[in-house]
Protein backbone atom coordinates (compact mmCIF):
# COMPACT_ATOMS: atom_id res chain seq x y z
CA UNK A 1 0.00 0.00 0.00
CA UNK A 2 2.72 2.13 0.89
CA UNK A 3 4.35 1.86 -2.69
CA UNK A 4 1.06 2.63 -4.43
CA UNK A 5 0.87 5.90 -2.38
CA UNK A 6 4.75 6.57 -2.79
CA UNK A 7 3.99 5.75 -6.68
CA UNK A 8 0.77 8.23 -7.05
CA UNK A 9 2.98 11.07 -5.21
CA UNK A 10 5.56 10.63 -8.01
CA UNK A 11 2.22 10.94 -10.31
CA UNK A 12 1.35 13.97 -8.87
CA UNK A 13 4.44 15.56 -8.52
CA UNK A 14 5.22 14.83 -12.35
CA UNK A 15 1.93 16.75 -13.16
CA UNK A 16 2.74 19.53 -10.67
CA UNK A 17 6.58 19.54 -12.60
CA UNK A 18 4.39 20.22 -16.17
CA UNK A 19 1.71 22.30 -14.59
CA UNK A 20 2.13 25.80 -17.15
CA UNK A 21 1.46 22.89 -19.68
CA UNK A 22 -1.53 21.79 -18.26
CA UNK A 23 -2.61 25.46 -17.61
CA UNK A 24 -2.17 26.37 -21.16
CA UNK A 25 -3.96 23.43 -22.71
CA UNK A 26 -7.12 24.17 -20.05
CA UNK A 27 -7.25 27.57 -21.03
CA UNK A 28 -7.30 27.51 -25.02
CA UNK A 29 -9.34 24.60 -25.06
CA UNK A 30 -12.08 26.12 -22.64
CA UNK A 31 -11.97 29.69 -24.57
CA UNK A 32 -12.14 28.39 -28.16
CA UNK A 33 -15.17 26.15 -26.88
CA UNK A 34 -16.67 28.22 -24.44
CA UNK A 35 -16.55 30.96 -28.05
CA UNK A 36 -18.02 28.10 -30.19
CA UNK A 37 -20.99 27.54 -27.83
CA UNK A 38 -21.66 30.88 -27.87
CA UNK A 39 -22.29 31.57 -31.60
CA UNK A 40 -24.06 28.65 -31.65
CA UNK A 41 -27.43 29.36 -32.68
CA UNK A 42 -30.39 29.09 -30.60
CA UNK A 43 -32.55 25.67 -31.48
CA UNK A 44 -36.31 26.08 -31.30
CA UNK A 45 -38.75 23.45 -31.04
CA UNK A 46 -41.80 22.69 -32.62
CA UNK A 47 -44.15 19.75 -31.57
CA UNK A 48 -47.28 18.30 -32.13
CA UNK A 49 -49.23 15.04 -30.76
CA UNK A 50 -51.46 12.66 -33.08
CA UNK A 51 -53.68 9.83 -31.74
CA UNK A 52 -54.42 6.95 -34.16
CA UNK A 53 -57.60 5.55 -33.25
CA UNK A 54 -58.05 1.72 -34.66
CA UNK A 55 -60.76 0.67 -32.81
CA UNK A 56 -63.44 0.26 -35.26
CA UNK A 57 -67.03 -0.73 -34.84
CA UNK A 58 -67.15 -2.54 -38.75
CA UNK A 59 -64.42 -5.08 -37.25
CA UNK A 60 -66.77 -7.30 -35.68
CA UNK A 61 -69.39 -6.61 -37.72
CA UNK A 62 -66.87 -7.54 -40.76
CA UNK A 63 -64.94 -10.81 -39.11
CA UNK A 64 -65.13 -13.28 -41.65
CA UNK A 65 -66.47 -11.69 -44.93
CA UNK A 66 -63.86 -8.88 -45.10
CA UNK A 67 -60.24 -9.21 -44.88
CA UNK A 68 -58.98 -7.88 -41.21
CA UNK A 69 -55.64 -6.55 -41.60
CA UNK A 70 -53.08 -5.75 -38.81
CA UNK A 71 -53.30 -1.71 -38.32
CA UNK A 72 -51.35 -1.91 -35.60
CA UNK A 73 -48.14 -3.30 -37.01
CA UNK A 74 -49.23 -1.21 -40.22
CA UNK A 75 -48.82 2.26 -37.98
CA UNK A 76 -45.16 0.48 -36.75
CA UNK A 77 -43.71 0.40 -39.86
CA UNK A 78 -44.98 3.29 -41.02
CA UNK A 79 -43.08 5.25 -38.00
CA UNK A 80 -40.13 3.02 -38.85
CA UNK A 81 -40.27 3.97 -42.41
CA UNK A 82 -41.17 7.55 -42.01
CA UNK A 83 -37.95 9.06 -41.97
CA UNK A 84 -36.53 7.06 -45.51
CA UNK A 85 -35.34 9.23 -48.49
CA UNK A 86 -38.73 9.39 -50.29
CA UNK A 87 -40.80 10.76 -47.36
CA UNK A 88 -38.09 13.39 -46.10
CA UNK A 89 -38.43 14.41 -49.69
CA UNK A 90 -41.99 14.81 -49.31
CA UNK A 91 -41.66 16.52 -46.28
CA UNK A 92 -39.01 18.55 -48.05
CA UNK A 93 -41.63 19.51 -50.63
CA UNK A 94 -44.86 20.30 -48.11
CA UNK A 95 -42.74 22.51 -46.48
CA UNK A 96 -41.72 24.45 -48.89
CA UNK A 97 -37.37 23.62 -47.51
CA UNK A 98 -36.54 23.25 -51.74
CA UNK A 99 -35.84 27.02 -52.33
CA UNK A 100 -33.18 26.41 -49.35
CA UNK A 101 -31.36 24.08 -51.57
CA UNK A 102 -29.83 24.97 -54.84
CA UNK A 103 -27.52 21.92 -55.43
CA UNK A 104 -27.78 18.41 -55.40
CA UNK A 105 -25.28 18.62 -52.48
CA UNK A 106 -27.86 21.22 -50.92
CA UNK A 107 -30.58 18.79 -50.79
CA UNK A 108 -28.23 15.58 -49.82
CA UNK A 109 -27.44 18.13 -46.86
CA UNK A 110 -31.22 19.14 -46.15
CA UNK A 111 -32.30 15.62 -46.32
CA UNK A 112 -29.21 14.51 -43.60
CA UNK A 113 -30.57 17.51 -41.61
CA UNK A 114 -34.03 16.45 -41.38
CA UNK A 115 -32.83 13.12 -40.36
CA UNK A 116 -31.40 14.27 -37.72
CA UNK A 117 -34.06 16.97 -36.84
CA UNK A 118 -37.44 14.90 -37.03
CA UNK A 119 -37.84 13.05 -33.20
CA UNK A 120 -40.95 10.44 -33.33
CA UNK A 121 -41.61 9.26 -30.03
CA UNK A 122 -44.77 7.14 -28.56
CA UNK A 123 -45.72 8.08 -25.33
CA UNK A 124 -47.48 5.88 -22.83
CA UNK A 125 -50.87 5.89 -24.25
CA UNK A 126 -51.02 3.54 -26.70
CA UNK A 127 -50.97 4.85 -30.66
CA UNK A 128 -50.46 8.52 -29.31
CA UNK A 129 -47.34 9.80 -31.02
CA UNK A 130 -45.16 13.01 -30.39
CA UNK A 131 -43.67 14.51 -33.59
CA UNK A 132 -41.20 17.11 -32.47
CA UNK A 133 -38.14 19.20 -34.56
CA UNK A 134 -35.34 21.58 -33.37
CA UNK A 135 -34.73 24.46 -35.75
CA UNK A 136 -32.97 27.91 -35.84
CA UNK A 137 -36.02 29.55 -37.31
CA UNK A 138 -39.23 28.56 -34.81
CA UNK A 139 -41.34 29.12 -38.46
CA UNK A 140 -39.16 26.62 -40.26
CA UNK A 141 -39.34 24.13 -37.47
CA UNK A 142 -43.53 24.36 -37.31
CA UNK A 143 -43.77 23.59 -40.88
CA UNK A 144 -41.57 20.44 -40.81
CA UNK A 145 -44.00 18.87 -38.01
CA UNK A 146 -47.06 19.88 -39.95
CA UNK A 147 -45.66 17.87 -43.54
CA UNK A 148 -44.08 15.30 -41.38
CA UNK A 149 -48.10 14.79 -39.60
CA UNK A 150 -49.19 15.28 -43.24
CA UNK A 151 -46.94 12.68 -44.85
CA UNK A 152 -47.31 10.10 -41.86
CA UNK A 153 -51.20 10.27 -42.66
CA UNK A 154 -51.13 9.65 -46.09
CA UNK A 155 -48.51 7.15 -46.10
CA UNK A 156 -50.84 5.37 -43.76
CA UNK A 157 -54.21 5.65 -45.46
CA UNK A 158 -52.44 5.69 -49.16
CA UNK A 159 -50.51 2.05 -47.67
CA UNK A 160 -53.45 0.26 -47.23
CA UNK A 161 -54.95 0.80 -50.07
CA UNK A 162 -52.11 0.22 -52.03
CA UNK A 163 -52.22 -2.72 -50.54
CA UNK A 164 -55.81 -3.38 -51.34
CA UNK A 165 -55.03 -2.87 -55.01
CA UNK A 166 -52.09 -5.79 -54.86
CA UNK A 167 -53.86 -7.91 -53.23
CA UNK A 168 -56.88 -7.27 -55.53
CA UNK A 169 -54.56 -7.39 -58.35
CA UNK A 170 -52.33 -10.53 -57.17
CA UNK A 171 -55.66 -12.56 -56.94
CA UNK A 172 -57.27 -11.81 -60.10
CA UNK A 173 -53.97 -12.74 -61.95
CA UNK A 174 -54.13 -16.15 -59.70
CA UNK A 175 -57.97 -16.30 -60.51
CA UNK A 176 -57.36 -16.36 -64.59
CA UNK A 177 -54.25 -18.84 -64.32
CA UNK A 178 -56.72 -21.21 -62.26
CA UNK A 179 -59.55 -20.77 -64.24
CA UNK A 180 -57.33 -21.42 -67.64
CA UNK A 181 -55.85 -24.56 -65.40
CA UNK A 182 -59.33 -25.83 -64.33
CA UNK A 183 -60.42 -25.24 -67.94
CA UNK A 184 -57.58 -27.83 -68.85
CA UNK A 185 -58.24 -30.69 -65.97
CA UNK A 186 -62.11 -30.15 -67.16
CA UNK A 187 -60.88 -31.04 -70.61
CA UNK A 188 -58.31 -33.92 -69.77
CA UNK A 189 -61.32 -35.31 -67.62
CA UNK A 190 -64.13 -34.88 -70.65
CA UNK A 191 -61.31 -36.63 -72.99
CA UNK A 192 -60.80 -38.98 -70.80
CA UNK A 193 -63.79 -40.35 -69.85
CA UNK A 194 -65.15 -40.29 -73.40
CA UNK A 195 -61.78 -42.42 -74.82
CA UNK A 196 -62.65 -44.67 -71.65
CA UNK A 197 -66.10 -44.40 -70.90
CA UNK A 198 -66.80 -48.65 -71.93
CA UNK A 199 -64.24 -49.32 -69.67
CA UNK A 200 -64.89 -46.90 -66.68
CA UNK A 201 -65.63 -48.85 -63.08
CA UNK A 202 -68.53 -46.05 -62.56
CA UNK A 203 -68.01 -46.13 -58.70
CA UNK A 204 -67.78 -50.04 -58.31
CA UNK A 205 -64.76 -52.01 -58.12
CA UNK A 206 -63.88 -53.86 -61.40
CA UNK A 207 -63.56 -57.70 -60.10
CA UNK A 208 -67.20 -56.92 -58.50
CA UNK A 209 -68.64 -55.77 -61.47
CA UNK A 210 -67.03 -58.68 -63.36
CA UNK A 211 -67.97 -60.96 -61.44
CA UNK A 212 -71.51 -59.74 -61.06
CA UNK A 213 -72.14 -59.60 -65.19
CA UNK A 214 -70.73 -63.16 -64.80
CA UNK A 215 -73.85 -63.98 -62.52
CA UNK A 216 -76.19 -62.25 -65.23
CA UNK A 217 -74.72 -64.25 -67.66
CA UNK A 218 -75.44 -67.85 -65.98
CA UNK A 219 -78.85 -66.27 -64.66
CA UNK A 220 -80.00 -65.42 -68.33
CA UNK A 221 -78.58 -68.51 -69.74
CA UNK A 222 -80.82 -70.32 -67.17
CA UNK A 223 -83.72 -68.11 -68.54
CA UNK A 224 -82.91 -68.97 -72.06
CA UNK A 225 -83.33 -73.18 -71.15
CA UNK A 226 -86.41 -72.11 -69.61
CA UNK A 227 -88.25 -70.16 -72.45
CA UNK A 228 -86.80 -72.62 -74.97
CA UNK A 229 -88.54 -75.38 -72.68
CA UNK A 230 -91.71 -73.37 -72.55
CA UNK A 231 -91.66 -72.74 -76.56
CA UNK A 232 -91.10 -76.33 -77.23
CA UNK A 233 -93.98 -77.09 -74.91
CA UNK A 234 -96.10 -74.71 -76.57
CA UNK A 235 -95.62 -76.12 -80.18
CA UNK A 236 -96.53 -79.53 -78.79
CA UNK A 237 -99.40 -78.83 -77.45
CA UNK A 238 -101.01 -76.37 -80.49
CA UNK A 239 -99.83 -79.59 -82.79
CA UNK A 240 -101.98 -81.79 -80.59
CA UNK A 241 -104.91 -79.16 -80.97
CA UNK A 242 -104.87 -78.71 -84.71
CA UNK A 243 -105.22 -82.29 -85.22
CA UNK A 244 -107.77 -82.80 -82.40
CA UNK A 245 -109.98 -79.82 -84.60
CA UNK A 246 -109.90 -81.40 -87.43
CA UNK A 247 -111.09 -84.88 -86.24
CA UNK A 248 -114.17 -83.19 -85.17
CA UNK A 249 -114.71 -81.71 -88.65
CA UNK A 250 -114.61 -78.19 -87.88
CA UNK A 251 -113.72 -77.38 -91.71
CA UNK A 252 -114.60 -79.14 -95.22
CA UNK A 253 -113.59 -82.69 -95.47
CA UNK A 254 -113.32 -85.35 -98.12
CA UNK A 255 -116.16 -88.57 -97.88
CA UNK A 256 -118.07 -91.10 -100.15
CA UNK A 257 -120.37 -88.79 -101.87
CA UNK A 258 -117.17 -86.30 -102.30
CA UNK A 259 -116.01 -83.21 -100.65
CA UNK A 260 -118.46 -81.60 -98.36
CA UNK A 261 -118.79 -78.45 -96.89
CA UNK A 262 -120.91 -75.87 -94.22
CA UNK A 263 -122.85 -74.82 -96.36
CA UNK A 264 -124.42 -78.27 -97.83
CA UNK A 265 -127.12 -78.16 -95.26
CA UNK A 266 -128.41 -74.73 -95.82
CA UNK A 267 -128.21 -75.43 -99.44
CA UNK A 268 -130.34 -78.23 -99.31
CA UNK A 269 -132.89 -76.25 -97.58
CA UNK A 270 -133.35 -73.75 -99.70
CA UNK A 271 -133.70 -75.82 -102.53
CA UNK A 272 -136.62 -77.80 -100.77
CA UNK A 273 -138.27 -74.30 -100.25
CA UNK A 274 -138.36 -73.34 -103.62
CA UNK A 275 -139.95 -76.64 -104.71
CA UNK A 276 -142.77 -75.65 -102.12
CA UNK A 277 -142.63 -72.27 -103.45
CA UNK A 278 -143.62 -73.26 -107.05
CA UNK A 279 -146.16 -75.74 -105.89
CA UNK A 280 -148.02 -72.36 -105.41
CA UNK A 281 -146.18 -69.53 -106.86
CA UNK A 282 -144.67 -69.09 -109.91
CA UNK A 283 -141.02 -68.34 -111.42
CA UNK A 284 -141.62 -64.64 -110.83
CA UNK A 285 -142.81 -64.72 -107.08
CA UNK A 286 -140.60 -62.20 -105.08
CA UNK A 287 -139.90 -65.39 -102.31
CA UNK A 288 -139.16 -67.42 -105.17
CA UNK A 289 -136.34 -65.00 -106.74
CA UNK A 290 -134.79 -64.15 -103.52
CA UNK A 291 -134.78 -67.58 -102.40
CA UNK A 292 -133.18 -68.53 -105.72
CA UNK A 293 -130.75 -65.54 -105.53
CA UNK A 294 -129.67 -66.37 -101.82
CA UNK A 295 -129.24 -70.17 -103.24
CA UNK A 296 -126.79 -68.47 -105.63
CA UNK A 297 -124.76 -66.84 -102.75
CA UNK A 298 -124.45 -70.02 -100.95
CA UNK A 299 -123.57 -72.31 -103.94
CA UNK A 300 -120.69 -69.49 -104.43
CA UNK A 301 -119.77 -69.70 -101.00
CA UNK A 302 -119.53 -73.12 -100.82
CA UNK A 303 -117.51 -73.32 -104.07
CA UNK A 304 -115.01 -70.91 -102.59
CA UNK A 305 -114.77 -73.14 -99.56
CA UNK A 306 -114.21 -76.25 -101.16
CA UNK A 307 -111.09 -74.57 -103.57
CA UNK A 308 -109.84 -72.95 -100.23
CA UNK A 309 -110.06 -76.41 -98.58
CA UNK A 310 -108.72 -78.37 -101.67
CA UNK A 311 -105.62 -75.62 -102.10
CA UNK A 312 -104.80 -75.98 -98.06
CA UNK A 313 -104.39 -79.98 -98.63
CA UNK A 314 -102.29 -79.76 -101.68
CA UNK A 315 -100.43 -76.82 -99.51
CA UNK A 316 -99.95 -79.94 -96.44
CA UNK A 317 -99.20 -82.94 -98.13
CA UNK A 318 -96.34 -80.47 -99.80
CA UNK A 319 -94.98 -80.30 -96.29
CA UNK A 320 -95.96 -76.62 -95.69
CA UNK A 321 -97.26 -76.23 -92.11
CA UNK A 322 -100.88 -74.61 -92.86
CA UNK A 323 -103.61 -73.85 -90.70
CA UNK A 324 -107.52 -74.40 -91.97
CA UNK A 325 -109.99 -70.98 -91.45
CA UNK A 326 -112.21 -72.99 -89.09
CA UNK A 327 -109.05 -73.93 -86.97
CA UNK A 328 -107.96 -70.55 -86.54
CA UNK A 329 -111.01 -68.92 -85.45
CA UNK A 330 -110.74 -71.59 -82.24
CA UNK A 331 -110.43 -69.32 -78.91
CA UNK A 332 -108.01 -71.84 -77.90
CA UNK A 333 -106.14 -72.16 -80.89
CA UNK A 334 -105.17 -68.36 -80.81
CA UNK A 335 -104.61 -68.31 -77.73
CA UNK A 336 -102.10 -71.07 -78.00
CA UNK A 337 -100.40 -69.55 -80.88
CA UNK A 338 -100.34 -65.51 -78.61
CA UNK A 339 -98.43 -67.93 -76.38
CA UNK A 340 -96.54 -69.32 -78.69
CA UNK A 341 -95.81 -66.21 -79.96
CA UNK A 342 -94.67 -64.58 -76.97
CA UNK A 343 -92.34 -67.44 -75.78
CA UNK A 344 -90.51 -66.77 -79.10
CA UNK A 345 -90.13 -63.60 -78.75
CA UNK A 346 -88.71 -64.44 -75.09
CA UNK A 347 -86.49 -66.67 -76.62
CA UNK A 348 -85.21 -64.02 -79.22
CA UNK A 349 -84.80 -61.14 -76.51
CA UNK A 350 -82.89 -63.72 -74.33
CA UNK A 351 -80.49 -65.22 -76.85
CA UNK A 352 -79.59 -61.76 -77.80
CA UNK A 353 -79.71 -60.93 -73.90
CA UNK A 354 -77.17 -64.00 -73.26
CA UNK A 355 -75.07 -62.96 -76.67
CA UNK A 356 -74.24 -59.65 -75.15
CA UNK A 357 -73.01 -60.76 -71.56
CA UNK A 358 -70.55 -62.91 -73.22
CA UNK A 359 -69.13 -59.92 -75.06
CA UNK A 360 -69.22 -58.16 -72.50
CA UNK A 361 -67.51 -60.70 -70.08
CA UNK A 362 -65.40 -61.68 -72.48
CA UNK A 363 -63.81 -57.94 -72.76
CA UNK A 364 -63.78 -57.62 -69.16
CA UNK A 365 -61.59 -60.62 -69.29
CA UNK A 366 -59.25 -59.32 -71.61
CA UNK A 367 -59.06 -55.88 -69.88
CA UNK A 368 -58.47 -57.21 -66.58
CA UNK A 369 -55.13 -55.79 -66.41
CA UNK A 370 -55.87 -52.47 -68.22
CA UNK A 371 -59.23 -51.18 -66.21
CA UNK A 372 -57.13 -50.99 -62.64
CA UNK A 373 -54.39 -48.63 -64.36
CA UNK A 374 -57.28 -46.78 -66.43
CA UNK A 375 -59.33 -46.15 -62.90
CA UNK A 376 -55.59 -45.32 -61.52
CA UNK A 377 -55.34 -42.49 -63.59
CA UNK A 378 -59.37 -41.24 -63.61
CA UNK A 379 -58.27 -41.02 -59.52
CA UNK A 380 -55.51 -38.63 -60.35
CA UNK A 381 -57.07 -37.04 -62.76
CA UNK A 382 -60.15 -36.17 -60.62
CA UNK A 383 -57.66 -35.24 -57.58
CA UNK A 384 -55.93 -32.99 -59.52
CA UNK A 385 -59.49 -31.36 -60.58
CA UNK A 386 -60.59 -31.20 -57.25
CA UNK A 387 -57.56 -29.69 -56.00
CA UNK A 388 -57.32 -27.20 -58.77
CA UNK A 389 -61.33 -26.41 -58.25
CA UNK A 390 -60.88 -26.27 -54.67
CA UNK A 391 -58.24 -23.18 -54.58
CA UNK A 392 -60.33 -21.39 -57.35
CA UNK A 393 -63.06 -21.53 -54.99
CA UNK A 394 -60.58 -20.27 -52.51
CA UNK A 395 -59.47 -17.32 -54.72
CA UNK A 396 -63.37 -16.48 -55.12
CA UNK A 397 -63.93 -15.80 -51.89
CA UNK A 398 -60.78 -14.12 -51.25
CA UNK A 399 -61.47 -11.75 -54.62
CA UNK A 400 -64.96 -11.12 -52.70
CA UNK A 401 -63.49 -10.79 -49.41
CA UNK A 402 -61.38 -8.00 -51.34
CA UNK A 403 -63.75 -6.23 -53.10
CA UNK A 404 -65.37 -6.16 -49.76
CA UNK A 405 -62.29 -4.46 -47.90
CA UNK A 406 -61.99 -1.91 -50.64
CA UNK A 407 -65.25 -0.86 -50.60
CA UNK A 408 -65.37 -0.65 -46.74
CA UNK A 409 -62.15 1.29 -47.19
CA UNK A 410 -63.66 3.72 -49.96
CA UNK A 411 -66.61 4.53 -47.54
CA UNK A 412 -65.83 4.42 -44.22
CA UNK A 413 -62.10 4.75 -42.74
CA UNK A 414 -60.87 1.79 -40.29
CA UNK A 415 -58.04 4.27 -39.36
CA UNK A 416 -59.04 7.70 -37.73
CA UNK A 417 -56.85 10.31 -37.28
CA UNK A 418 -56.38 13.17 -34.42
CA UNK A 419 -54.15 15.87 -34.19
CA UNK A 420 -54.29 16.06 -29.86
CA UNK A 421 -51.97 18.74 -30.15
CA UNK A 422 -51.28 21.07 -33.23
CA UNK A 423 -47.75 22.53 -34.15
CA UNK A 424 -46.73 26.16 -33.11
CA UNK A 425 -44.45 28.16 -33.15
CA UNK A 426 -42.33 29.07 -29.77
CA UNK A 427 -40.93 31.73 -29.08
CA UNK A 428 -38.27 30.38 -26.31
CA UNK A 429 -35.56 28.40 -27.48
CA UNK A 430 -34.90 25.06 -26.12
CA UNK A 431 -31.18 24.82 -26.98
CA UNK A 432 -28.79 24.41 -27.24
CA UNK A 433 -28.03 23.90 -23.61
CA UNK A 434 -25.10 26.28 -23.00
CA UNK A 435 -24.86 25.56 -19.32
CA UNK A 436 -24.38 21.85 -19.66
CA UNK A 437 -22.24 22.30 -22.75
CA UNK A 438 -20.03 24.77 -20.88
CA UNK A 439 -19.59 22.82 -17.95
CA UNK A 440 -18.26 19.76 -20.24
CA UNK A 441 -16.11 21.92 -21.88
CA UNK A 442 -14.15 22.90 -18.87
CA UNK A 443 -13.92 19.70 -17.55
CA UNK A 444 -12.53 18.72 -21.28
CA UNK A 445 -9.85 21.61 -20.79
CA UNK A 446 -8.90 20.59 -17.37
CA UNK A 447 -8.84 16.90 -18.21
CA UNK A 448 -6.98 17.18 -21.21
CA UNK A 449 -4.35 20.04 -19.72
CA UNK A 450 -4.01 17.01 -16.35
CA UNK A 451 -3.40 14.57 -19.18
CA UNK A 452 -0.79 15.93 -21.35
CA UNK A 453 0.72 17.09 -18.33
CA UNK A 454 0.95 13.85 -16.82
CA UNK A 455 2.16 12.38 -20.19
CA UNK A 456 4.77 14.60 -20.38
CA UNK A 457 6.24 13.90 -17.19
CA UNK A 458 6.24 10.45 -18.18
CA UNK A 459 8.25 10.96 -21.17
CA UNK A 460 10.87 13.08 -19.41
CA UNK A 461 10.73 11.98 -15.73
CA UNK A 462 12.18 13.69 -13.00
CA UNK A 463 12.87 12.13 -9.77
CA UNK A 464 11.58 13.12 -7.19
CA UNK A 465 12.39 11.39 -3.73
CA UNK A 466 15.37 8.64 -3.12
CA UNK A 467 13.00 5.89 -3.18
CA UNK A 468 12.24 6.47 -7.01
CA UNK A 469 16.53 6.62 -7.77
CA UNK A 470 17.11 3.51 -5.82
CA UNK A 471 14.27 1.63 -8.00
CA UNK A 472 15.40 2.89 -10.64
CA UNK A 473 19.21 2.10 -10.71
CA UNK A 474 19.01 -0.24 -8.19
CA UNK A 475 21.54 0.76 -6.21
CA UNK A 476 21.55 1.99 -2.63
CA UNK A 477 21.15 5.49 -2.21
CA UNK A 478 23.79 6.63 0.90
CA UNK A 479 22.77 10.14 1.22
CA UNK A 480 21.21 12.78 -0.32
CA UNK A 481 22.20 17.11 -0.70
CA UNK A 482 19.64 18.98 -0.25
CA UNK A 483 19.06 22.40 -1.70
CA UNK A 484 19.17 25.91 0.08
CA UNK A 485 17.17 28.18 -2.04
CA UNK A 486 17.68 32.05 -1.12
CA UNK A 487 15.14 34.34 -0.72
CA UNK A 488 14.44 35.39 -4.42
CA UNK A 489 14.23 32.03 -5.28
CA UNK A 490 11.64 30.89 -2.48
CA UNK A 491 10.10 34.21 -3.71
CA UNK A 492 10.35 33.65 -7.37
CA UNK A 493 8.22 30.20 -6.59
CA UNK A 494 6.07 31.29 -4.39
CA UNK A 495 5.19 34.42 -7.35
CA UNK A 496 4.86 31.56 -9.48
CA UNK A 497 2.53 29.13 -7.54
CA UNK A 498 0.19 32.08 -7.01
CA UNK A 499 -0.31 33.23 -10.80
CA UNK A 500 -1.04 29.71 -11.30
CA UNK A 501 -3.87 29.52 -8.60
CA UNK A 502 -4.46 32.97 -9.96
CA UNK A 503 -4.85 31.87 -13.48
CA UNK A 504 -7.18 28.78 -12.80
CA UNK A 505 -9.53 30.88 -10.29
CA UNK A 506 -9.77 33.31 -13.42
CA UNK A 507 -10.91 30.20 -15.67
CA UNK A 508 -13.43 29.09 -13.03
CA UNK A 509 -14.51 32.84 -12.66
CA UNK A 510 -14.70 33.01 -16.63
CA UNK A 511 -17.14 29.92 -16.48
CA UNK A 512 -19.00 31.20 -13.29
CA UNK A 513 -19.83 34.79 -15.25
CA UNK A 514 -20.80 32.16 -18.55
CA UNK A 515 -23.30 30.33 -16.61
CA UNK A 516 -24.46 33.57 -14.79
CA UNK A 517 -25.01 34.67 -18.22
CA UNK A 518 -26.86 32.03 -19.83
CA UNK A 519 -29.24 31.94 -16.76
CA UNK A 520 -30.05 35.30 -17.07
CA UNK A 521 -31.22 35.23 -21.10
Amino acid sequence: MQEIIEQLLGYLKGIWNKRWYAMAIAWIICLAGWAYIYKMPDQYQSSGKLYIDTQSLLKPLLRGIAIQTNVGQQIRLMVKTLLTRPNIIKIINIADLDHYTKTDEDMENLIKSLKGKIKIKKTGRDNLYSISVNDPDPEVAQRIVQATLTVFVENTLGEGRDDSTSARKFIEQQIREYEKRLVQAEQRLKVFKQQNYEMLSSGKGYYSKMKSDLEKLKQTELQLREAIENRTALEEELEDLEDDLESYNLMPSVGKKGVTSSYDGRIEKLKLDIDSYLINYTEKHPDVISTRRLLKRLEAKRDQEIAEYKAKKAQKNQGEDTVDEEVSRNPVYQQLKINLGQANAQVKKLEVRVEEYKKRYEKMKKLVNTVPEIDAKLVALNRDYNVTKSQYNKLLQRRESVRVSRSVEQTTDSVQFRVIEQPRVIDEPVGPNRIFLSSVVLLVGLGAGVGFAFLLSQIKPVFNSVNSIASVTSYPVLGVVSAISSPAQRHRRLMMVLTFFILLLVLLAIYGALITWYNMR
